[in-house]
């Protein structure tokens, strides 16, 4: 790849690659002089010098006629960076404004109640569940009820296409986020590790606001069971699908958006819970 193509894909314009990498070639040249010796057309050459100049690749002399050179490279691709630096968060925050604006502008919109409506929809592999996993909060109001199998961590580590040292992380994570916005969760897990991953992120954080709301809204039973779902606000159910040719080995998970099945599922988690042994935070 040529200079100029490299800095046509760092963004800079066809006449502004071959302005600055002419001048680096050239030195000390005037703008006429420059315009022949690069191609680029007179009535361009003072606007893209100008471009140049405000980005940090070309400093010019105050003369007549003036005298342009390039800065050398390695401060000029620095500045270049930091150009693109400062546009990149000037454009996320006006992003960020916009999409606040559309957001209560949506809000005033007329919406029917989902929690009357059934559909459903699958996510295939690690980067569909983690993703949904993180996006399950947006939906959540109120609750989430959790329940996972007896063995389930040795069922995951069996995996090829789900890592359990990134399922059951994020799991932990998200909780702990859906706790401080208040959201209380009920988990039923057979083994320890979900408390041991639980305690070592609670010691990390240092806002007593956040650990008190992660203490208050989180509570966790001890159960080995068959059972293997997530229920959010009595209306929304996430169940694992397992790989047919391989029935120990999870494929991917199906959500459901169903009040009268999701309603059954609680009375089941709710007996569950009563089974259940009380997990010791020990925060």
């Amino acid at each position: 790849m040529d200079n100029e193509r490299a800095l046509r894909d760092l963004g800079l314009t066809k006449y502004e690659a071959s302005a600055y990498t002419t001048l680096l070639k050239e030195g000390i040249t005037g703008a006429q002089e420059l315009s022949r010796k690069s191609d680029i057309p007179v009535g361009k050459i003072y606007e893209v010098l100008s471009n140049l100049n405000n980005i940090g690749l070309v400093e010019f002399q105050r003369s007549r006629p003036r005298k342009y050179k390039a800065v050398k490279p390695t401060i000029a691709l620095n500045n270049l960076y930091t150009k693109k630096e400062e546009d990149t968060k000037n454009e996320l925050e006006n992003f960020k404004l916009k999409v606040a604006e559309l957001e209560t502008r949506f809000s005033n919109v007329a919406q029917p109640d989902h929690t009357e409506i059934q559909f459903w929809s699958t996510m295939i592999g690690e980067e569909d569940i983690i993703k949904n996993m993180k996006h399950m909060l947006d939906e959540t109001e109120k609750e989430i009820l959790h329940v996972k199998p007896a063995s389930i961590t040795k069922i995951l580590q069996k995996q090829k296409c789900i890592d359990p040292k990134t399922l059951i992380p994020t799991i932990i994570e998200e909780f702990i986020k859906a706790a401080e916005k208040g959201i209380k969760i009920k988990t039923i897990v057979p083994e320890q590790i979900f408390l041991i991953g639980l305690k070592e992120k609670y010691e990390k954080i240092q806002d007593p606001m956040i650990r008190t709301m992660i203490k208050k809204n989180i509570e966790i039973k001890l159960l080995d069971c068959e059972y293997d779902f997530i229920l959010i606000d009595e209306y929304i159910t996430h169940i694992p699908i397992h790989d047919p040719l391989q029935p120990k080995k999870m494929f991917g998970e199906l959500k459901v958006y169903d009040k009268e099945y999701a309603g059954k599922l609680k009375e089941k988690f709710e007996e569950l819970w009563t089974k259940g042994i009380k997990g010791e935070l020990n925060f």
